[in-house]
């Protein structure tokens, strides 16, 4: 879990602007990630006026000032990755484009307006790879993500549930566009963000309040409760990955991204957790996927 300074989002306001008017992309007041900034700016204008008036601002819109800090935080990741990183202008360029537009907040999202935070996810799942210094680039149309170890290459097509309901039918069309992608050494990965099914499930009580950000009493029992929470859907997922899969075999990653604000005087922090279960590979090559994942994302 990652904490983070306030004060240090601001500071990519420019570079992320810069890149986007390099790139020929427009980084106006209508852009979605330029919002965020707008509104994060209003709150260090408040912040260094007086506590009471900070205190108000937070009380009267706390789901907007939470998720100007998470989605700052995650494209600030994201634009870290693309400048550390050779990656196709072209595919970079759309990306932005796309991560730059929908709605303010994910409460206000529905089905016919989610491209815009499917294509976050597979921009952060991007820069989580590269922060662990991985062999990864983005492609287009299919897979979304190519990660190149010494052993295997990896075709992750990325999938967002909006809820349980919708999980058996993404998995299906990432299944069906990873038919196109396997040859060789190929190892056909589905990675699913879980952030709408499992926080906006347990979370129910607290949406409109929190707008789906965990609260938690302290860091360890924030780290507990996410840990916990993703291992029992990886359980409790198997017997709809059997049906399925059948006897097709897949790696199956699990994503789960999410702020976590304290209920004591702790700064905020950013938590991101990735697990996975390997389906239906032969044994030596199943053995040896898992000591691939091992090597790459070593258990904390």
């Amino acid at each position: 879990m990652k904490s983070y300074k306030f004060s240090n989002l601001l500071a990519y306001e420019k570079k992320i602007r810069d890149l986007y008017l390099k790139l020929g992309l427009n980084f106006d007041s209508s852009n979605r990630i330029s919002k965020y900034f707008k509104y994060l700016n209003e709150i260090e204008e408040k912040r260094k006026l007086d506590k009471e008036s900070f205190s108000q601002l937070i009380i009267k819109d706390r789901a907007k000032y939470y998720f100007s800090q998470f989605y700052v935080l995650e494209i600030c990741n994201i634009i870290d990755a693309i400048e550390n990183s050779d990656l196709d202008e072209k595919i970079v360029k759309g990306k932005l484009c796309d991560v730059s537009k929908g709605n303010y907040l994910l409460s206000e999202e529905d089905s016919d307006n989610t491209k815009a935070r499917d294509t976050m996810f597979e921009l952060s799942l991007l820069s989580f790879l590269k922060k662990n210094g991985l062999n990864a680039r983005l492609c287009e149309p299919n897979p979304d993500i190519q990660l190149t170890s010494n052993n295997f290459i990896y075709n992750i097509e990325c999938k967002r549930p909006q809820s349980s309901r919708s999980l058996e039918r993404n998995i299906k069309k990432a299944m069906k566009q990873l038919k196109r992608t396997t040859k060789g050494n190929c190892v056909p990965t589905i990675a699913l963000s879980l952030e709408q099914i499992l926080l906006g499930q347990t979370l129910l009580e607290e949406r409109k309040k929190s707008d789906l950000i965990l609260d938690s009493k302290d860091e360890k029992a924030a780290l507990a409760f996410l840990d916990t929470t993703l291992l029992n859907f990886l359980k409790n997922n198997n017997p709809l990955l059997g049906k399925i899969l059948g006897n097709k075999p897949c790696l199956v990653l699990y994503y789960l991204s999410c702020l976590t604000g304290f209920k004591t005087n702790l700064p905020m922090a950013n938590a991101t957790f990735v697990t996975g279960n390997i389906f239906n590979f032969e044994g030596e090559i199943s053995n040896s996927i898992l000591n691939d994942l091992y090597s790459m994302f070593p258990p904390s």
